[in-house]
């Protein structure tokens, strides 16, 4: 079984979430006052790989790698939940090939 994490908006972690705790983590995107939290985003985490999802209010995703500096973080726009609830469970299962495969921008450096 694979190993991965939520991290949500307050900030709490929980391992291994089901799909359905996974829907109700980025469903709660929608009532928090971005002025207000202290994580105005929800994350998931495959600690194998160190591989991060981080989903955003306004749409926005971004991946990244905790462990590989040489890996740059990218990110899309325009992510409506059920994709990002695809990502992620793309991202349990430790598929990173099918997550880097997907039309990422990078921030010109």
């Amino acid at each position: 079984m694979q190993l991965y994490h939520t991290t949500d908006a307050q900030g709490i972690t929980e391992i291994n979430p089901s799909e359905a705790r996974m829907r109700e983590l980025l469903d709660e995107l929608d009532d928090l006052e971005p002025d207000e939290a202290e994580h105005p985003d929800v994350s998931l985490i495959h600690d194998g790989s160190g591989w991060i999802l981080t989903v955003y209010q306004r749409g926005i995703i971004s991946l990244e790698n905790l462990e590989d500096s040489d890996e740059s973080p990218r990110y899309q726009k325009g992510i409506n939940r059920q994709t990002a609830l695809q990502l992620w469970l793309t991202l349990s299962e430790g598929d990173i090939a099918t997550l880097k495969q997907r039309d990422w921008q990078r921030d010109k450096a």
